[in-house]
C-alpha cells in the first residue's frame, strides 16, 4: 500500500509537470499569435478592403491588404484553438492536482497512524 501510494503520488506529480509545460508552451503561443495579430492590424487595419484598393506608397495595396486580412484571420482562428486547448489542459491539470492532494492526504494520515502505533510500542 505504502510503495502504491507513493508510486501514484510521483507519477501524478510527473503528470502535473507535464500539463503545467504544456500550459506554457501554448502561452508563449498565445502570446506569439497576438503580438502576430496586433503587427497585422498595425499595418492594415481594416478587416475587409476591395481588391482593387490604392494607397500611396503601395503597389498593390488592395492585394496586399487582402492577404493581411486573411493571415490575420487564420491567426485568429489558430488563437481561439490555443485557447481552447489551454482550457482543457487546465482542468486536466486541475483534476490531476486535486487527485495528487488526495494521495497526499491519504500518504499524511497512513505517517500520522505509523506514527501513534510506535509510540504506543515505545509507550508499552
Amino acid at each position: 500500500m505504502t510503495q502504491m501510494t507513493d508510486k501514484q503520488i510521483q507519477q501524478t506529480r510527473f503528470r502535473v509537470g507535464e500539463l503545467q509545460k504544456r500550459i506554457a508552451v501554448l502561452e508563449a503561443t498565445r502570446e506569439d499569435l497576438e503580438r502576430q495579430i496586433r503587427k497585422l492590424s498595425d499595418s492594415v487595419p481594416e478587416d475587409q478592403v476591395d481588391a482593387n484598393e490604392q494607397r500611396d506608397g503601395y503597389v498593390a495595396y488592395g492585394s496586399y491588404a487582402k492577404s493581411v486580412i486573411a493571415r490575420k484571420e487564420n491567426l485568429r482562428r489558430s488563437l481561439e484553438d490555443i485557447i481552447g486547448q489551454a482550457s482543457d489542459i487546465a482542468g486536466d491539470l486541475r483534476h490531476q492536482l486535486d487527485a495528487l492532494d488526495s494521495y497526499e492526504r491519504v500518504r499524511a494520515r497512513r505517517m500520522a497512524r505509523d506514527a501513534e502505533k510506535q509510540q504506543a510500542r515505545v509507550m508499552s
